[in-house]
Parts: structure tokens; C-alpha cells; sequence
């Protein structure tokens, strides 16, 4: 078992990490191969097998991750949500959970056929799903699931659109999110927060 915080491993890491966001910024994820990550990062084969059993492994490290940050931020929203009476930022919440992984989120989405858009869109929905769960009372119902889904797509192709067509930090884009989401996000949260509103 390697020794993740051994000062070695962590370089090899981020040679790792830093090599493959170069390549799929050139291509598409699909393209990228060990070999081509190895030879980027100045590493051998085996270095990388001892960090990442393939590509594809590698790829779901980083978007698990993305989709980590999401999760642990909106249960974080949802409690202090709660705890504020709603007055917690849930846009802010999410924009820098998002923002802190940006350099990612700008690699991958240059080359994504919507892979990455959807598996983000439903860790997203997952994670809302969970908040919602933990600090609501609608037990998962179709109502419910439909929210989360559509909070979680909107926040995506929000973010898709901004950093494959913007040179402009993420963080940046919270007053254009809120200008889109008003409305939408205090409703949305008030039902999964457990409150009372119906579809028409």
C-alpha cells in the first residue's frame, strides 16, 4: 500500500494529474492514453499503475472528487440553511465548491462529449437528494427527485457554458447565477427544505 502522503508520492501525483489535464486539453478523454500521460508527467509505467489502475480510473478520481466537493458543500448549505432560518447562500455554496476545483473543470470540459456533464449532473442530483433527505420530509418523492434533478442540471450547464466559453474565473459568475436562479432557488429550497409547494 503506497504511502499518500509520502512528499514523493504527492509529486508523482500532481505529474500525474497536471500531465493529463494537458492532454485533454488537446484531445478528447477518450484519446489519452497511459502511456502518453507517463511520458508528459516524466514518470514510468509502473509509477502510474501505482497511483491510478488506468486512464479511465484516473478520470474518475477527478470528477468523484468534483462531485465530493458538491456533496460535502450542499449538505454544509443545507445545515446552515437550516440553522439561519434560510438564510444561507446556496449559489455561493456551490460557484466555490465548484471554483475550487476549476482548473479541472476547465480541462475536461474543453473535450467532454457529456460524459463528465452528466456524471457530474447526477452526483450532483445525488448529492442534493441526500441534503434534502437529511434536513427535509419528502421521502424521495417524484416531486422531490424532479427538484434535485433540475437544480442539478442547471447548475452544470451553468457552469459548462461559463468555463468553456469565458477566460473569467468561475467565482466570478455568482451575480449571473443569481440573476437566472431568482426565484427558482428560494422555491427549490423551501420545498426541499420541507416546506409546503406543489407543481402546477
Amino acid at each position: 500500500m503506497a504511502n499518500t502522503e509520502d512528499l514523493r508520492y504527492v509529486r508523482t501525483e500532481t505529474a500525474i494529474r497536471s500531465a493529463f489535464m494537458e492532454l485533454v486539453a488537446e484531445g478528447p478523454v477518450a484519446s489519452v492514453t497511459a502511456s502518453a500521460v507517463c511520458r508528459r508527467a516524466g514518470i514510468s509505467r509502473n509509477a502510474f499503475y501505482l497511483h491510478h489502475a488506468s486512464v479511465d480510473a484516473l478520470y474518475a478520481a477527478l470528477v468523484g472528487e468534483l462531485v465530493g466537493a458538491i456533496r460535502d458543500e450542499s449538505l454544509a448549505s443545507a445545515g446552515r440553511r437550516i440553522d439561519s432560518c434560510g438564510q444561507d447562500d446556496f449559489e455561493a455554496a456551490m460557484v466555490c465548491a465548484l471554483a475550487e476545483h476549476e482548473d479541472v473543470l476547465r480541462a475536461l470540459l474543453h473535450s467532454d462529449d457529456g460524459n463528465l456533464a452528466r456524471c457530474l449532473a447526477d452526483g450532483i442530483e445525488a448529492a442534493f437528494v441526500e441534503a434534502a433527505l437529511r434536513f427535509g420530509d419528502h421521502g424521495g418523492s417524484f416531486e422531490h427527485r424532479l427538484r434535485c434533478a433540475y437544480a442539478a442540471w442547471a447548475l452544470v450547464g451553468f457552469a459548462r457554458r461559463w468555463v468553456t466559453a469565458t477566460d473569467h474565473p468561475l467565482a466570478d459568475s455568482l451575480p449571473r447565477l443569481r440573476e437566472l436562479q431568482a426565484g427558482v432557488s428560494s422555491t427549490s429550497a423551501a420545498y426541499l427544505l420541507g416546506k409546503p409547494t406543489t407543481l402546477s
